[in-house]
């Protein structure tokens, strides 16, 4: 996306002057601990007093990091996630949205993964995940592959944003090994917005990366996993961009009424209480003609 044109527009809460200073901060934030963007949240879940509800928490924090970075991909903005990926706006962007948390409620509700498909890949893509490692909030930690483990051995299977999240990240460490470590807490929100058009790339045309990166698929489940990775293609940027131009973020479930203005209105510039061109030039029908025989 061209940011040229983006930064002729003033932005509220964000000036030039700040925009710049935050992409001179972008450098450092590989030499951080890693930041994630729903700190406070991760805090308020991880003192659950069960520590598979911690596991859980932690997991849907990891996905919707996962997720963020999609977001920013999709819909660049001045956010932290669009600045790290070198593709950023001066305007709000999938992030402002809230995206991430709807991408996340979207592929929980979408395709469910039948229970010896969905366990059977979660297994395999949490191996390659053992080297980042996730806050409990009771001062301890666990990398992602012991926690699908620790997961798996309670039920079933994993939420399929959860999923989602694994699949990309495991890729992404094959288009980009160096993504292990830096800002966020996913390899995939790491990625410049090149590598991250490169993982999306071999997710509609799945072969031997993305087979290398999931491990252990049994034989016969191969090619159903294969057709649920090019699903899970198309899912992904349709409702990246649908959840930045929706009302989703901002509409109140009990009143139906608009808490503020969505992003996607600013973005394509709605009108809704004022003049809207070409309203007027499509009233009725050519000279009041009402069928085709009156031509």
């Amino acid at each position: 996306m061209n940011t040229q044109s983006d930064e002729r527009r003033p932005v509220a809460g964000l000036s030039r002057r700040r925009f710049t200073a935050a992409l001179g901060g972008v450098s450092t934030l590989a030499g951080m601990a890693p930041l994630a963007l729903h700190s406070q949240t991760a805090l308020a879940q991880s003192t659950s007093p069960s520590r598979l509800e911690r596991l859980n928490a932690m997991l849907n924090l990891f996905a919707r990091d996962t997720l963020a970075g999609v977001s920013a991909f999709a819909v660049p903005g001045s956010d932290l996630y669009s600045l790290v990926q070198g593709q950023a706006t001066l305007q709000a962007g999938g992030m402002a949205a809230k995206n991430d948390a709807f991408l996340v409620f979207m592929f929980d509700n979408y395709l469910p993964l039948p229970p010896p498909l969905g366990s059977s890949l979660s297994t395999s893509l949490g191996a390659p995940l053992r080297g980042i490692s996730l806050p409990l909030g009771d001062g301890t930690t666990l990398n992602v592959g012991a926690a699908v483990t620790e997961l798996l051995d309670t039920r079933d299977s994993l939420p399929l944003a959860t999923i989602v999240a694994l699949l990309l990240n495991a890729v992404a460490l094959t288009v980009r090994p160096s993504s292990i470590v830096g800002p966020f807490l996913s390899p995939f929100s790491r990625l410049s917005w090149k590598d991250k058009a490169r993982v999306l790339e071999l997710f509609e045309n799945p072969g031997t990366e993305v087979l290398g990166a999931m491990g252990n698929v049994p034989t016969g489940l191969i090619k159903t996993v294969l057709a649920y990775v090019q699903l899970i293609a198309v899912g992904l940027l349709a409702f990246a961009g649908f959840g930045s131009y929706s009302e989703w973020a901002f509409l109140d479930p009990a009143t139906r009424q608009l808490r503020s203005r969505p992003v996607g209105w600013t973005l394509s510039r709605y009108q809704p209480n004022g003049p809207v061109e070409g309203w007027d030039e499509f009233r009725g029908y050519y000279q009041d003609r009402r069928s085709a025989s009156d031509a």
